[in-house]
């Protein structure tokens, strides 16, 4: 402050201090974008966590592999989550990590079916229909007497590589055969499996029930794990020709009782006659689950009420995320409020995530949003609180469009709102449901038709259509039968004292994920929501598909118990004129019922499920292009999304586990793009995981000379990459499990904690800070796939690889730390490398702030004084041995400031690493002087 600036009163001292020692506020720590498979979470998409704690609640717990049971229906856990190791091994000493989580997508415009992404059974064209292999449907009927019209639905579906399935045992109109199409009668709450061979020998006999507590209950009988079906990986002893997919307990317990006791079923192909589309075919890729659409209530007569007829309000999508959050999550709108006076056109709701597993008596709630309504104009608009912005892949720029106007506010969903609508006085009041194929009707008096997505397989190979009838003994159409079958739906509540509430008002009503008369989760459900085969569609309906039910609170109605207001949906009830809003829409929510639930469905992880590691090197990707192997286009497409340094900020790049030299040598190419990260990759030496092959661990373990002459092979020459050997054995913490994990894992934990130690210009190996043994990699290091020699660690490092090497005495340790540049330089040294890419990102940050300002002396001297001071921190932390900065006339000549260009030249030394050590010991005679 100026002397002048001072108001002087009295005689006296002012003293001022004025602080130019300030250092520039160095930016928020940045860390490393890691890419991989994760438990769950957003996919293809980079997602910063700031803790390990955070990582587990968006992408959940590293899996450690190995682990069988119901893959199916509980998710692949054959193979490990290297990403999840990475991140938990970084941010054990780090707060910043970027992660994107690899699911299944496919090149834009393929023509054909080379490319796809997700997975197919295999299928024989040449019958009509296709007999051998693709889908086949357990179908389970009343059982009733001739002439009665039974119910039925889809209780099953079966997955097959080669072969048929039928059933086998008692007809409906008694005798005994096997056939396809041929109704069975159970035998005491059983039926009896037949599955067939390609030339018709039967492979396998097996009984079952649908009794989750029997031994016998079909989902312990049968094969749930796709990945058993890959002779590439499963030994021949050991190797199936299907799989059990879809089992809807639930649903059959719903429709035709919670035993199949009394009943009668049929085995029925799934697969479209003449062409290869088929109920097997779930060749996409991966895509969002969303809920159906929403509607508002009716404002109409009651008389002409049609739930398909009332507007379409919103819908709400999950956050790209696959399959994983529609078994866990569900939607709920609450506290529907009308307008409470004439100033107040809009009425509200609440938007609850919660818990798909809960229920109504325990409401898990995840997130709510309160008070939100349909008025854009509002700070409560639905779209603004809860955000509805959304990601599209662009193949021509290799870049990510945004489109939406509100930032996603909600960890899980977006919204999508039908902006065509603008009665400020609707209110969501129910919603579509999930679309399912087409239910119907046969009758073998009148050979009335089915549709073509249920087949006589095998036997016969014609279709339950004009002039065809089942099997039921040993004529056909004995004594008749007429039977209509329901595919799955998930069940509506139908009264609000279902499930025991203190409070019925409590109630939501629209979907009940409990199982039948108690409050127990339907373990069904997530079989229910799954995607169908993308030949039919998922979200909308066509010729051979229906919406599985319409809901509404307009079909809400007291309870006929006297003198009991209790709410009970029946639908049909407002068409009839006896449900509440049958006088006005608002009487349904004066009676306390104004919250329903609607289910998320559909999302789908368009990966190969056959697969242990969808992401393999063998099949998945070797000698890949974008146009041929979706697990290439995937992975690259990962590392496009990047590769814009104005869209994600990260100083190290991995994708642990993924090998191949094209995408490796990418993602160097993107870091030496960028000019601000390093590249750790992982190299092919030759080591395969049991997820490769069957072959013996003998003939898998890969080996140095493989490893360097891959290396070579590709001539690599760039400071932007780095490379380890070899693979090491980790302990997973969390699940007390040890597994083979690729070095990148153990580098990337060793680049945290040296950098948490010192800086991260010191060199990231050596026994103080590349010790794994005593913990430098942030996560329990165990043994090395192959124990280095002396010279095994030379000819490695002259190839630049950064060894791995294993001590008697002091344990595991990286012993090594070149970059992949060639050329001699200080830059063929990682400590040196970090160090240029942090000096360089923060120099920018300070240059940025000069960015417009007048291109004179006084501005080159404001950058000065922040450039300067950062440099010399950096030079007393050991960075830099000295440096140098030059802005003045002559390198920012005239010609440059009348081209508004601001030019500086900053001259560094790096401080070197010690990597060799000579000390000579020299002997002297007793008599000797040191001196000397």
């Amino acid at each position: 402050m100026p002397v002048k600036s001072f108001k002087f009163i009295s005689p006296g001292i002012f003293i001022n201090e004025i602080d130019n020692s300030q250092l520039p506020a160095v930016g928020a720590e940045i860390g490393p974008v890691i890419i991989g498979r994760t438990e769950r979470g957003p996919a293809m998409r980079p997602v910063k966590v700031n803790s390990f704690s955070e990582f587990v609640e968006v992408f959940g717990n590293p899996i450690a592999g190995g682990q069988g049971g119901d893959i199916w229906r509980d998710g692949n856990y054959t193979t490990p989550t290297y990403a999840s190791y990475a991140a938990q091994a970084y941010l054990r000493n780090s707060s910043a990590a970027t992660v994107v989580r690899l699911l299944g997508a496919e090149e834009t415009g393929l023509s054909g079916p080379t490319g796809k992404a997700g997975w197919q059974t295999t299928l024989d064209n040449s019958a009509t229909p296709a007999s051998n292999g693709g889908a086949y449907g357990l179908f389970v009927f009343e059982s009733g007497s001739a002439g009665t019209q039974v119910d039925g639905v889809l209780a099953a579906v079966w997955y097959l590589t080669t072969g048929s399935i039928e059933l086998s045992g008692t007809l409906r109109g008694g005798g005994a055969a096997q056939s396809a199409a041929a109704l069975y009668a159970d035998n005491e709450g059983e039926y009896k499996a037949v599955i067939l061979g390609s030339g018709s020998a039967v492979s396998q006999e097996v009984s079952f029930n649908f009794t989750p507590s029997s031994s016998k209950y079909i989902r312990k009988v049968f094969n749930t794990n796709p990945t058993l079906t890959n002779s590439a990986i499963t030994d021949t002893d050991q190797l199936e020709t299907y799989w059990l997919g879809q089992t809807y307990e639930g649903h059959l317990a719903n429709v035709v009782g919670t035993s199949i006791e009394n009943t009668v079923g049929a085995v029925l192909g799934l697969d479209l006659s003449g062409s290869a589309e088929s109920a097997a075919d779930f060749r996409g890729g991966f895509q969002a689950a969303q809920t159906p659409w929403i509607i508002s209530q009716d404002l109409g007569a009651y008389a002409n009420y049609q739930a398909e007829n009332m507007t379409k309000l919103f819908r709400f999508h999950t956050l790209d995320a696959g399959e994983d959050e529609q078994k866990k999550l569900k939607i709920s709108i609450a506290d529907i409020k009308a307008p409470t006076s004439p100033d107040q056109k809009y009425g509200t709701f609440s938007v609850l995530v919660r818990d798909a597993r809960d229920n109504d008596n325990a409401p898990v709630v995840l997130e709510r949003y309160s008070s939100v309504n349909l008025n854009p104009a509002s700070n409560n608009y639905i779209g603004r609180k809860i955000g509805d912005q959304y990601l599209s892949w662009d193949d021509t720029e290799r870049r990510h469009r945004v489109y939406g106007n509100y930032v996603n506010a909600s960890k899980f969903i977006r919204v999508e709102v039908n902006e065509s609508q603008t009665d400020a006085s609707l209110l969501p009041f129910g919603s579509f449901g999930p679309v399912r194929m087409k239910s119907w009707t046969y009758n073998s008096a009148n050979s009335a038709s089915v549709p073509d997505w249920a087949w006589a397989q095998g036997g016969g190979s014609i279709p339950l259509a004009e002039g065809t009838n089942f099997i039921e003994s040993g004529a056909d159409g004995a004594d008749g039968f007429t039977g209509s079958v329901y595919y799955p739906a998930i069940p509506l509540r139908a009264s609000a004292s279902a499930g025991d509430l203190s409070d019925p008002k409590n109630a939501y009503f629209g979907i009940d994920t409990t199982q039948n008369g108690n409050n127990r989760h339907d373990s069904s459900y997530s079989d229910v929501v799954r995607m169908l085969p993308p030949v039919i569609g998922s979200f909308a309906t066509g010729d051979s598909t229906e919406y599985s039910y319409m809901f509404s609170l307009d079909d809400v109605s007291a309870s006929s118990d006297t003198g009991v207001e209790l709410g009970v949906w029946v639908s049909g009830s407002r068409l009839a004129g006896n449900s509440w809003t049958s006088s006005s829409y608002t009487a349904v929510l004066d009676n306390g019922y104004n919250r329903f639930t609607v289910p998320l469905y559909g999302g789908y992880d368009g990966l190969n499920i056959t697969e242990k590691d969808p992401f393999n090197y063998t099949r998945a990707l070797a000698d890949g292009t974008d146009s041929t192997k979706y697990a290439y286009y995937s992975a690259k497409r990962a590392i496009d999304t990047v590769a814009d340094p104005e869209v994600v900020e990260y100083n190290l790049m991995a994708m642990p586990g993924i090998y191949h030299a094209g995408l490796t040598s990418h993602m160097m190419e993107v870091c030496e793009a960028r000019g601000d990260a390093l590249a750790v990759i992982d190299l092919d030496s030759g080591y395969r995981t049991s997820a490769e092959s069957t072959d013996t661990i003998a003939n898998r373990v890969g080996s140095v000379s493989t490893a360097i002459s891959n290396l070579n092979t590709r001539g690599v020459n760039s400071s932007y990459g780095c490379a380890y050997y070899p693979w090491v054995q980790i302990n997973d913490s969390i699940s007390n499990s040890l597994l083979w994990a690729p070095p990148s894992i153990v580098a990337l934990g060793t680049f945290s904690s040296s950098q948490r130690k010192s800086e991260l210009w010191f060199a990231p190996a050596g026994f103080t800070r590349g010790g794994l043994t005593e913990g430098s990699a942030g996560i329990g290091v165990i043994q090395t796939r192959e124990r280095l020699t002396s010279k095994d660690r030379d000819n490695l490092y002259e190839a630049n690889i950064n060894p791995i090497a294993s001590f008697p005495a002091e344990g595991i340790v990286i012993f090594g730390q070149k970059t992949l540049q060639v050329t001699p330089s200080a830059l063929d040294r990682i400590n040196v490398r970090r160090l240029m890419i942090y000096v360089k990102k923060e120099i920018s940050r300070m240059a940025a702030t000069v960015l417009f300002d007048q291109n004179v002396p006084a501005t080159w001297n404001r950058f000065m004084s922040k450039a300067e001071p950062f440099l010399r921190s950096v030079q007393a932390r050991l960075g830099l041995s000295d440096f140098k900065i030059i802005l003045d006339e002559s390198t920012t000549t005239a010609d440059l400031v009348d081209r508004n260009v601001m030019y500086a030249k900053i001259f560094l030394k790096p401080a070197r690493s010690i990597e060799f050590i000579a000390l000579d010991f020299v002997i002297s005679s007793t008599g000797a002087g040191f001196e000397d």
